[in-house]
């Protein structure tokens, strides 16, 4: 007890801990966490610097959205922190003053955040039943009074909670199964009679979500029926379209709020790990949607926005003299002819890099914690996942720039710079696969040498002249960018910056450019296919010589998930290659896709199709991610 910090004289520490059953896998879910926290954090105060800096906007649906914000930072806010102590520092330790000071915050601010949607039903009601009377009904000043009733009915209802807490008793053991202190997973710690505190909360909940949801159905069962009333259909679609954003707001926020009480209250058969992860996400999600779903939606913050994010890249470019008409300012126009379709796109395109982000890292953490794992087989493994991060991040968190925000923007270094990554990952991750058919050759061929053939400081070393190798043949390409004249019109129609896209803006003669680039990749590419079809060439060869056929089964799958990763990774590098020089007749939409999907689901999938094919790492991977 004293070890944890549970001895009876410690009366004032609770221990949070984290998501039961999953502690191995903290860090990984820190992952997605984290970049949730942070893009609803950018995207929330992009709209209040926005708001506030707009004098056109200082209008009372916009000071609602700024109180939006305001509230989807507070709730997040009130969480994340503390969480993230857990998952990277196993900090788990909280006082139970912090405790119920966090557990009011976040009650609180919730609270408040559904009062304001309440009010946003309001406006929405009474800009669409009594457009006429919208003006001197609706002001800033009586929305700013609306916001504070909700901030003292929000106060009244909460500050009960932790003060009726504080004249619990606790027990001995005070772990919460948990990320941070809700009431109810406080109130589970007590050793006393928890009756009255479980009903006050439960009746808080009823009264606070229950009045809401009934002055929201009531204000839309009015503009439904003022709707139906307007004779023309142009006018019904306009009048709902003033509503979406709001609706969509609502069941994002009200639907994942209602799901993690009631669980709480009565959900005994839901696993806690499965609980406590749709919690967090409650905080998490919809301070994360709210900033796009009304950037999106409203066409007049949206632009504004535009304006400022554009302007601000114009400051950042003239405080390194990189303005627009210096002829160090690229601008990379994402998939031309689906800029409409750009938010979209990047749902599935996140999806892909998180996914890939998590698998690789994963890897890495296995093999780096498991001493039985460190061997030549899983060294090369690690490198090809590293290779696999390299190419996918050297592009996408670009990409994500220009579909989310707009920020087409990109320096002559910056490009380069992108290109020479790009590039050389490409060669590495190529050289990975030569030295992994190396193995494989070694491994069936040669079994008894392989121990003393192939060993750690040998796959260093060959990994590290691959690495060199990619330098060495990489290198020239951004030099000899950097020496073309460039046309006035610096656009490029791609998500990243690639060779011969950039080329292609050059006013001058490409030629040189033209056929290092291809020497370079088929010089590469004839050789490392080269190399591992002499490979599998001498271990079909050696196979073959085996009378059993259950030992060329075992020695074939052996090979089954390299050979797989190579027919993931070779014919789409050599499509996207080809056609970027001689394929004219294919869609440039087309082609983009292709070139992102071929930086994104091979690094996703390398993982899962070694993670599968390989009993040892399989395991120890279950071990981490199953734990409990």
């Amino acid at each position: 007890m004293a070890a944890l910090n549970h001895t009876p004289s410690d009366t004032s520490t609770f221990m949070l801990m984290g998501i039961p059953g999953l502690e191995a896998a903290h860090v990984w879910i820190s992952i997605p966490f984290s970049m949730l926290y942070m893009i609803s954090l950018l995207g929330n105060f992009m709209v209040l610097f926005v708001v506030g800096k707009e004098q056109t906007l200082h209008q009372p649906m916009y000071l609602l959205i700024c109180m939006l914000a305001l509230t989807d930072i507070g709730t997040s806010t009130s969480i994340v922190p503390k969480a993230l102590c857990i998952f990277w520092l196993n900090l788990k330790g909280i006082t139970m003053c912090a405790c119920l000071i966090q557990m009011f915050l976040l009650h609180t601010v919730t609270a408040v955040h559904s009062a304001i949607l309440v009010t946003m039903a309001f406006d929405r009601y009474i800009a669409i039943c009594n457009p006429l009377r919208y003006a001197t009904a609706i002001t800033n000043v009586r929305i700013a009074k609306l916001g504070l009733v909700g901030l003292i009915r929000a106060i009244l209802f909460v500050l009960p909670l932790p003060l009726l807490l504080t004249r619990l008793p606790f027990c001995a053991n005070r772990s919460s199964l948990h990320t941070y202190c809700d009431h109810m997973a406080v109130l589970k710690m007590s050793c006393g009679d928890t009756t009255f505190n479980g009903f006050y909360g439960l009746v808080v909940s009823f009264i606070i979500i229950g009045s809401d949801l009934m002055l929201i159905a009531l204000s839309y069962g009015l503009i439904i029926r003022a709707v139906l009333r307007i004779s023309s259909k142009t006018a019904h679609q306009k009048a709902l379209n003033t509503c979406t954003a709001h609706i969509c707001v609502i069941l994002i926020s009200y639907t994942l709020f209602l799901f993690t009480a009631l669980t709480y209250h009565f959900g005994q058969g839901i696993a806690p790990h499965v609980h406590i992860f749709l919690a967090n996400l409650n905080f998490l999600v919809p301070p994360m949607l709210n900033p796009i779903i009304y950037g999106v939606k409203t066409k007049e913050l949206r632009d504004k926005m535009s304006k400022h994010t554009c302007k601000s890249i114009d400051n950042l470019m003239a405080a390194f003299n990189l303005t627009p008409s210096a002829p160090s300012t690229f601008i990379l126009m994402g998939i031309p002819g689906l800029e409409a379709a750009h938010i979209w796109i990047s749902i599935p395109f996140s999806m892909f890099y998180i996914m890939g982000l998590l698998g690789n890292f994963t890897v890495l953490f296995v093999v780096g914690k498991e001493p039985t794992l460190q061997k030549p087989m899983y060294l090369l493994l690690c490198m090809l996942a590293l290779t696999d991060i390299g190419t996918s991040t050297s592009i996408m968190p670009k990409t994500f720039l220009i579909f989310w925000f707009d920020l087409k923007g990109i320096t002559v270094g910056g490009c380069l710079t992108q290109v020479f990554f790009t590039h050389a990952i490409s060669i590495m991750h190529s050289a990975v696969l030569v030295t992994m058919a190396y193995d494989r050759y070694i491994a069936i061929c040669n079994p008894l040498r392989y121990a003393t053939i192939v060993t750690n400081v040998r796959i260093a070393k060959l990994g590290l002249l691959g690495l060199l190798r990619a330098v060495l043949f990489v290198l020239p390409l951004p030099l000899i960018l950097s020496r073309l004249p460039f046309c006035a019109n610096h656009i490029i129609p791609h998500t990243y910056c690639e060779h011969m896209a950039v080329a292609k803006m050059s006013c001058g003669d490409i030629t040189v450019n033209r056929t290092y680039g291809l020497v370079v990749a088929f010089v590469v590419l004839v050789l490392d296919l080269s190399l591992i079809a002499m490979s599998y060439g001498l271990i079909i060869r050696a196979v073959l010589r085996i009378s059993s056929k259950e030992a060329h089964q075992k020695a074939f799958n052996t090979c089954t998930a390299h050979i797989c990763v190579m027919m993931m990774s070779y014919p789409p590098g050599l499509f996207s290659n080809l056609t970027q020089r001689f394929g004219q007749g294919i869609a440039p939409p087309v082609h983009i896709i292709l070139s992102n999907l071929y930086f994104l689901i091979p690094s996703m999938l390398n993982p899962v199709i070694y993670g599968v094919k390989t009993k040892e790492l399989r395991e120890k991977m279950g071990k981490y991610t199953c734990r409990r």
